[in-house]
């Protein structure tokens, strides 16, 4: 893909729904290109940034669940994600990831998208959609760590 593809996918992602094109290559333009290997160090996500999966998928799994549960967050083509200043659950120590082998992730730093939500009003709406639905999958995270917790404390024969 070269850059005119990459902007065109980009706009067809709702985050970009009614967003004018030329924001949409701003943040192209100063976004940065991530290329992985399949296993990946979570150091590859740099804190305050907004992520954009152009390509393949990425997987994070918890060494701390149990087998079968492990995967805690899977982003594949076009999912977009931001990660804040403490880098979150995604930076945990207990937490790995796992990249297809042909992985392309635009890194957009969040300085950048900040001044674009700025400009157009449309954008800050499908970012706040996009929170919303981050918000929604953190809540179901959180039930299944404290399911899983409540397992560990439980009785045996209860």
């Amino acid at each position: 893909m070269n850059q005119c593809d990459y902007l065109l996918f980009l706009k067809q992602l709702p985050m970009f729904n009614e967003v004018p094109l030329s924001i949409v290559e701003t943040l192209l333009k100063n976004g940065t290109f991530i290329r992985g290997t399949s296993e990946q160090s979570p150091s590859f996500l740099h804190s305050q940034s907004v992520y954009i999966v152009l390509k393949g998928s990425v997987r994070f799994m918890d060494s701390r669940l149990p087998e079968g549960s492990k995967t805690v967050a899977l982003w594949e083509k076009g999912d977009v994600f931001p990660i804040d200043e403490k880098g979150g659950l995604y930076l945990s120590p207990f937490i790995s990831v796992n990249a297809t082998s042909d992985i392309l992730i635009l890194n957009i730093p969040y300085c950048t998208f900040k001044k674009m939500m700025s400009y157009n009003p449309q954008l800050q709406m499908n970012f706040l959609g996009m929170l919303q639905q981050n918000v929604f999958c953190s809540y179901q995270l959180f039930l299944r760590y404290l399911h899983t917790s409540q397992d560990e404390n439980a009785e045996p024969g209860s």
